[in-house]
């Protein structure tokens, strides 16, 4: 066979056979995981190469199968290292292109998000066929002569070199892959409660066993006995501890009703003390599906689709909480004044040594829109606008590119905000700190007396034309004593009322 002919079989022609054959297991078998892809075409290649053995020069197969490693594990790093990590990037694009015998599964496993396993097997395919050639010649009766010429280390060492810049490559690659911007400033993720929670609230439902929410040492006297005349709760992420605390005081029977409901797959979490954070919860209670909502007070664009759907709400404040700035624990900044925290996010103030910290560039993150501090920060911010947030791009459902807002990852010289709560209450955050606003640390203290600039109100909204008796005296309760020390027991800062 003409060494041409080789190279286009080895290049294209086994590859392509190798994900064709993965390609049908996929149809008929449903194996759509990305590392079986990583492993399968491998194999498959591995075995073509040993039944076309006595058509091919192995020796020659081993020297193209090395070259073809090096590249594409060189273009591969180099595509990622351009795109920051990103397989949506135009420099992928490109190595598509370069790895063309792969074309099918690179988009199958694309549009999967399974893309670790491409990333893993292209590279594989042409390792396990270089190793597959050398053992094999050292077994041929064709390559005698030259073992006997020359010893084997010698032989091998090129093989080596090409195996150790592989794994080099393969290694960065996959830190960048694994970092790359819809991963390294998607949140926390979304892991728990049917996708709305990135805190793992099995501790704190109303029926669990090692539970962590706060409980009063007496019955209060408000009790709600019938479930047919319990108000429906939700709220958001931070709040949810206090209102299933309320729940388990308040509702009778409270854990047996809900440990039962959670035994169908209920998309709200929930019958009666539900959880679909803030947006979709502000949804539900203007749906009328929802009675009491427990979180941040609405942004502006809610109250504008409540007018919409002429529906009045009441804001009650139920407690007090901090709107804080957060940094990496090794920024030397520790106090920002209001104003400057607005020339940071409008744009005017860049660099950390501008408000006394080192020379370098303030990387301010925001939040999505909507979200209990993203209508804090636009509370904050008066008239002053906002810049345009960092961005990333993720793929959708139908291939369509989505820019999300890039939150908080703790690169070099970032800034962000959330509520004090979320940091220290759930611990959300690993490896910051909270600043001092003008001077004064978001300390409970300082929240609940005032003193800290951005203490806001916890809040409970409710429908005005919401006919269920209960909502008021859920209002009255979480008012009361009883209800002020469950805000305050769970880490809240509680009202102060005048005697």
């Amino acid at each position: 066979m003409k060494k041409w002919v080789q190279v286009l079989l080895i290049f294209v022609g086994i590859p392509a056979a190798a994900s064709a054959a993965w390609l049908m297991l996929l149809l008929l078998e449903g194996l759509f995981n990305g590392w079986m892809a990583a492993f399968l075409i491998p194999i498959v290649a591995t075995v073509m190469y040993i039944l076309l053995r006595k058509k091919l020069s192995l020796r020659f197969a081993a020297q193209v199968n090395a070259v073809l490693l090096i590249v594409m594990s060189v273009c591969l790093l180099a595509a990622l290292y351009i795109g920051k990590g990103s397989v949506k990037a135009n420099a992928f694009t490109g190595f598509q292109l370069i790895a063309i015998p792969f074309v099918l599964p690179t988009m199958i496993l694309r549009f999967l998000d399974f893309m670790h396993g491409i990333l893993v097997g292209i590279p594989l395919t042409y390792a396990a066929a270089m190793i597959a050639c050398i053992i094999l010649s050292r077994c041929s009766k064709a390559d005698a002569s030259e073992r006997n010429a020359r010893p084997l280390y010698q032989r091998l060492l090129p093989y080596l070199l090409t195996g150790v810049i592989a794994l080099v490559c393969g290694a960065f690659a996959m830190k960048l892959y694994l970092n790359r911007p819809e991963v390294r400033y998607a949140g926390h993720g979304f892991d728990y409660m049917h996708g709305y929670s990135t805190t793992d609230f099995t501790d704190y439902m109303v029926y669990s066993k090692h539970s962590k929410l706060v409980t009063l040492d007496h019955e209060p006297e408000f009790m709600i006995e019938n479930e047919a005349e319990m108000p429906v709760m939700d709220g958001a992420e931070a709040c949810y501890p206090v209102y299933a605390a309320v729940a388990k005081a308040v509702y009778r029977d409270i854990d047996f009703i809900e440990s039962e409901a959670a035994q169908t797959d209920n998309r709200v979490n929930g019958k009666i003390v539900t959880f679909t954070n803030t947006v979709q919860g502000f949804r539900r209670l203007i749906g009328g599906e929802v009675d009491l909502l427990f979180g941040a007070r609405p942004s502006n664009s809610q109250f504008e689709y409540a007018d919409y759907k002429e529906v009045e709400l009441t804001v009650t404040p139920i407690g007090r909480e901090g709107f804080v700035f957060f940094v990496e624990e090794d920024n030397p900044v520790d106090n920002l004044t209001s104003e400057q925290v607005r020339a940071i996010y409008h744009g005017e103030i860049t660099n950390w040594n501008e408000v006394g910290g080192k020379d370098q560039e303030i990387k301010a993150f925001q939040r999505p829109k909507d979200s209990g501090s993203q209508a804090m920060m636009e509370y904050f911010m008066g008239d002053v606008t906002l810049k345009d947030p960092d961005t990333f791009e993720v793929i959708g459902g139908m291939l369509d590119v989505i820019e999300k807002v890039a939150e908080y990852a703790n690169d070099e010289g970032a800034l962000g905000y959330s509520f004090r709560y979320f940091i220290e209450g759930l611990s959300q955050e690993k490896g910051v700190k909270l600043l001092s606003i003008d001077g004064v640390a978001p300390t409970l203290q300082n929240i609940e007396n005032g003193s800290y600039p951005l203490s806001v109100d916890l809040c409970l909204i409710t429908r005005k034309d919401d006919s269920k008796p209960n909502v008021q005296k859920m209002i009255d309760f979480m008012l009361s004593k009883d209800g002020q020390e469950i805000v305050r027991r769970t880490g809240y800062a509680g009202l102060r009322f005048e005697d």
